[in-house]
């Protein structure tokens, strides 16, 4: 039996960090995955869980079948489409479903395809097959993607393939009900810092520190919780957490954040928040993943302040986490690496520095903690300020 081709479209905020999330959660459901662009991910799965699609921090689309070409004239995709085995709705005692044709474009899109063109002629087609309209809240929708080729704000550390192409297929089905990614940022909440990270980013590491299904047990610990951005997106996706801080204001902060978060009606796993060092915090069992984003001044990546703290917190989280175990964190980063990267340069990472220190000999101290550094994503904030996501696992 064939499995069924799926396509994932990630966003284009960050499409590295978005790719490798979406990447580390299917391989950890076991599921294969291949880059066709930075954006476009095709998994070959005929049970693709609809909980991953709604686990992660940006996925714009989940196509279901359907196919990729080259670039051509509205005309002849509209053909090429219509040629496709279509099929009438499917019975239902609810009245006949209804459906949404959806033209869109990513990375500047491809040229000379008129959307409304392929809208009518799609419309058209399923019409006569029987179908119901609503472009509000349809049942099922028929999605066509104009992928073109336009690099991303964060560029890519490693040549990828970005032949300009058009998808179209089904679009998956979803059962997202956390709150927009929107409504969560620092602003929104009653207990906001500067220095709060945004949720995208805070969800993408607890999903590569934590990529199984959740169970709502003690899971991920997270040693400087600050405003708790780590701990609000851990307890939606129901993975039991434990936060800390030594400064009472955030940990009141995050308690405050955390209520106001239960009030708007979601269900949340257990997480609780206590003052604590994270240099000698001690947990009643191990735990298996570990996410947190170390206090650090703007231009610290030039400065070793700091740096003695976090290489305590990641031994003393070693000391803490199963054999299994998951780190993730962000580091200070010089904005020039990405600077250069945007600029098509040839870069070589290792010669960059974060607190104050070159990352190959980072990467050497991190090691000398107990943890293996398995990826990097940089990551621009805004221009003069870039971090660098780490993902790590601990040694055996």
């Amino acid at each position: 039996m064939n499995s069924i081709q799926s396509r994932i479209i990630v966003g284009g905020w960050h499409p590295a960090l978005h790719r490798l999330e979406v990447q580390t959660l299917l391989e950890a459901a076991g599921s294969e995955s291949e880059v066709e662009h930075p954006r476009v991910l095709r998994v070959d799965s005929d049970d693709l869980d609809v909980d991953i699609v709604d686990r992660c921090s940006s996925i714009t689309r989940w196509l279901l079948g359907g196919q990729r070409v080259a670039p051509m004239d509205t005309e002849a995709l509209l053909a090429r489409i219509l040629a496709e085995p279509v099929s009438g709705p499917p019975e239902s005692d609810d009245g006949v479903p209804s459906i949404a044709v959806r033209v869109e474009s990513i990375d500047g899109g491809v040229e000379g395809i008129s959307h409304s063109v392929l809208k009518l002629g799609l419309g058209a087609r399923l019409a006569d097959l029987g179908w119901a309209f609503d472009m509000q809240a349809p049942d099922h929708e028929l999605v066509v993607v104009c992928v073109g080729d336009e690099e991303a704000q964060n560029p890519e550390l490693e040549p990828l393939p970005r032949e300009p192409h058009i998808l179209w297929g089904l679009a998956g089905p979803s059962a997202r009900s956390s709150p927009p990614w929107q409504e969560r940022t620092g602003p929104m909440r009653p207990f906001f810092k500067p220095v709060s990270l945004d949720p995208r980013i805070a969800r993408a590491m607890v999903n590569l520190a934590h990529p199984h299904p959740p169970d709502r047990r003690l899971m991920l610990v997270d040693p400087f919780c600050g405003t708790g951005g780590v701990l609000i997106e851990a307890a939606l996706l129901g993975i039991g957490a434990i936060g800390s801080d030594l400064d009472e204001e955030m940990v009141s902060g995050t308690e405050r954040n955390l209520e106001w978060l239960l009030a708007q009606g979601d269900t949340l796993s257990t997480v609780a928040v206590k003052s604590d060092d994270a240099l000698s915090f001690v947990l009643h069992e191990p735990v298996r993943a570990f996410a947190f984003d170390p206090p650090y001044g703007r231009n610290s990546w030039q400065s070793e302040d700091g740096r003695e703290l976090l290489l305590g917190a990641l031994a003393r989280c070693f000391e803490n986490a199963t054999e299994d175990a998951r780190l993730v964190t962000l580091l200070p980063w010089p904005a020039e690496h990405v600077a250069a990267m945007r600029a098509g340069k040839v870069v070589d990472m290792d010669e960059f520095h974060t607190y104050g220190t070159p990352w190959a000999e980072m990467r050497e101290l991190i090691g000398s903690c107990g943890w293996t550094v398995l990826t990097t994503v940089p990551i621009s904030v805004h221009g003069s300020l870039s971090r660098l996501l780490v993902v790590c696992e601990r040694r055996r």
